[in-house]
């Protein structure tokens, strides 16, 4: 048996683990508690603004009617490369043709999108792709819409919040064994208040705050820790070089054949995107799901020959080994998108619960250091400040990505994120000098 000294010791350290990670990364994980439980419904919200915005629609159709469309589109971007369809999922979407033009330099490279009617094979819209608020969504949501210290910022934060989680039952266990649940204590402040919800529904969404901080950490760092630690995404074939690229890229693909052969090769395979080769291969690949499988989308793929729509590969998840599984599971699991809308507002509902965590806790540290320090705005008003603050910037963020450019809004996010970092970084050595030559003060 451990001392009451030993436990009070402990229970000390993982107060200040707990502190700590929620102060330094609270802002975070509100932040993607925010644009995470809006990013849940990005194809829902993006076909809402299909057809509210854009007005586009498909006529009804057995077939996917594409061909006139794809060569017109061709003919206008002969230097087109990359071309990617988007298929429709339901009677009545719209086919997209998304693709690219080279310039001379990256960051000349123009990328364009192309509704398709998918019934009458006719152009109906288009649209900047990068621009838009489903971009904005998972861009905020993945890496904070910067992209080199962006992503790590979003996995630490899901490492940050696995410590709380798990520091949090360890702290409050007890307490929770004392107090009936869910009894919120009345009469004695809004402090305790907030300190008692705080507690009931960190245990209450302890399972999935676990799920979204393991699965958040990986997406998060994977492109970092897949480097150093050598690893290959599974399903990432690449086909040899069969003819001149000039002329596959010049190949007609009968758009509607290919979909009838993925039929007879990968009955299962609902397909959600084609994409015709341009590299030589003479391929064409289709992505999709499977329906009632938990795994990210376009886990499965199917390769076709261009010439006699035979198949050159296959890649069925259900027949691959437990780490390429366990590999595709975790966006799915982070995302939610395998159990239809209901388990994406209940997605919603307990993702929400990570960010008043994050305010419900900094309310309540506001107030413990209110009786050391006296201070000019109260708890709330300081907080109702930051709340908004990065509400402004998000929605400033997605006006300028939508209305501006991708490009602006990212350097726009760098600055903030870079210039926070060195702000905090200067803070510390401040801080850390400043005890150093004046310790009574401190």
């Amino acid at each position: 048996m451990k001392s009451d000294q030993v436990v009070k010791k402990d229970k000390k350290l993982l107060w200040r683990i707990h502190h700590w990670a929620g102060l330094y990364f609270g802002i975070v994980i509100a932040v993607l508690s925010i644009t995470g439980a809006l990013a849940v419904f990005i194809p829902e919200i993006d076909l809402l603004i299909q057809k509210q915005y854009y007005n586009v629609s498909s006529s009804p159709s057995d077939k996917l009617n594409i061909n006139r469309s794809v060569e017109r589109v061709k003919a206008q971007y002969p230097d087109m490369s990359g071309l990617l369809v988007d298929l429709p999922e339901k009677a009545g979407q719209v086919a997209g043709l998304n693709f690219f033009v080279k310039g001379e330099t990256k960051a000349d490279q123009k990328r364009y999108y192309f509704f398709v009617d998918a019934g009458s094979d006719l152009i109906v819209g288009s649209r900047d792709q990068q621009n838009s608020l489903a971009n904005y969504l998972r861009q905020i949501h993945v890496r904070l819409y910067e992209g080199f210290w962006g992503r790590q910022l979003v996995g630490l934060a899901g490492i940050a919040l696995l410590v709380l989680a798990v520091t949090g039952l360890l702290i409050y266990r007890d307490f929770m064994k004392r107090q009936p649940y869910p009894k919120v204590r009345q009469g004695r402040g809004l402090r305790i208040v907030l300190a008692d919800w705080h507690k009931l529904l960190g245990i209450s969404a302890l399972a999935f705050n676990l799920v979204i901080a393991i699965t958040g950490g990986w997406l998060g760092l994977q492109p970092k820790l897949m480097t150093w630690f050598d690893m290959k995404t599974p399903n990432n074939f690449k086909a040899p070089e069969v003819v001149n690229p000039e002329a596959d890229r010049k190949t007609m693909i009968q758009w509607d054949e290919v979909m009838e052969a993925s039929k007879k090769q990968f009955p299962d395979l609902s397909p959600t995107a084609i994409r015709g080769s341009d590299d030589g291969s003479s391929t064409v690949t289709l992505v999709g799901d499977i329906k009632g499988q938990v795994y990210e989308r376009n886990a499965n793929m199917l390769v076709l020959s261009k010439t006699d729509l035979k198949p050159v590969f296959k890649y069925d998840i259900r027949e691959q080994p437990f780490s390429h599984k366990f590999y595709f599971v975790q966006e799915a699991l982070h995302f939610g998108n395998f159990g239809g809308l209901g388990l994406k507002i209940l997605y919603t509902i307990l993702g929400l619960t990570s960010g008043f965590l994050s305010i419900s806790g900094f309310i309540v540290y506001l107030y413990r250091m209110d009786k050391k320090k006296e201070r000019r705005l109260s708890p709330l008003k300081t907080t109702f400040l930051y709340i908004i603050s990065i509400i402004l910037v998000l929605v400033a963020l997605a006006l300028v990505s939508m209305f501006i450019g991708y490009s602006v809004a990212a350097s726009a996010s760098g600055m903030i994120i870079n210039g926070s970092l060195a702000i905090l970084l200067l803070y510390g050595i401040f801080t850390f000098f400043r005890k150093k030559l004046n310790p009574v003060a401190i």
